[in-house]
């Protein structure tokens, strides 16, 4: 045991600090920072495949489990809808606080997707929360899907437009 410590440390003592790479990445970062945002499912593809496979995973795990109603589950499912119409009021407002209108952006309809997907997978997460409404892992992720929507929508309300020569959006 002793010659595997010695030799686990001497070994480590060998190990240079630092390794260069053999050839410098930093060009080929940089392009892809630069890139046009031109095929933006690059993003949003991997995230759509992996929302729809959560919500598989959440609707086929916990469908299988209805539980009873009883007094504590019906507390949290009245905070379940209170918390549910705190976030439209939240998306409701961002909607009217928009500077421009984000809908007219060339690459808005990767946004628009996410922000169906997320509130699909949401009013299904919703539903199942409606039946097991202690589950903690189930409510994290309904919290998350809510945060990410209101995120996609800021982001959104970030995009270019087209705009004509005036400057007035087309």
């Amino acid at each position: 045991m002793v010659d595997k410590a010695e030799t686990l440390k001497r070994l480590l003592e060998e190990t240079p600090q630092e390794m260069a790479p053999e050839r410098d990445l930093w060009q080929g970062i940089a392009r892809s920072l630069d890139a046009p945002t031109g095929n933006s499912h690059s993003y949003w593809r991997p995230m759509a495949i992996a929302s729809t496979l959560l919500l598989a995973l959440v609707v086929g795990k916990f469908s299988l489990w209805p539980t009873a109603p009883n007094a504590e589950d019906d507390a949290l499912i009245q905070t379940l809808a209170t918390i549910q119409a705190q976030h439209q009021a939240s998306v409701d407002a961002l909607s009217l606080t928009k500077r421009v209108d984000w809908r007219s952006s060339p690459y808005s309809q990767p946004v628009e997707q996410g922000i169906e997907q997320l509130r699909a997978a949401a009013k299904e997460i919703y539903d199942a929360l409606k039946l097991n409404p202690t589950d903690k892992q189930l409510w994290q992720l309904w919290l998350w899907t809510q945060q990410r929507e209101i995120e996609l929508i800021k982001q959104g309300q970030k995009l270019p437009v087209d705009r004509d020569t005036t400057g007035e959006m087309i």
